[in-house]
């Protein structure tokens, strides 16, 4: 009798676990929850792409900077001069 009140406690609590892990895997996989996934994902390479942009920017103006100001030292007084 011991035996047997035992393993249906064990079905019961087996069952249990199934059906919770069930509603899990369900309300993962409604509609509602994957567009939310890909709406996040969404975001995230829209901040990506955003961050890259500035970044990008920076860099070329820090560099568009540095080759106006080599131009115009050039410009300047290190070309070599022409005598007339």
């Amino acid at each position: 009798m011991i035996r047997r009140l035992f393993w249906v406690g064990v079905g019961v609590a087996a069952t249990v676990v199934v059906i919770r892990k069930g509603r899990q895997v369900v309300a993962r996989y409604t509609p509602e929850a994957v567009s939310e996934r890909a709406a996040a994902a969404v975001d995230d390479a829209g901040a990506r792409l955003n961050r890259m942009a500035h970044s990008f920017r920076s860099d070329f103006t820090t560099a568009r900077a540095e080759r106006e100001a080599q131009l115009l030292a050039s410009l300047r007084g290190e070309l070599p001069r022409r005598e007339l």
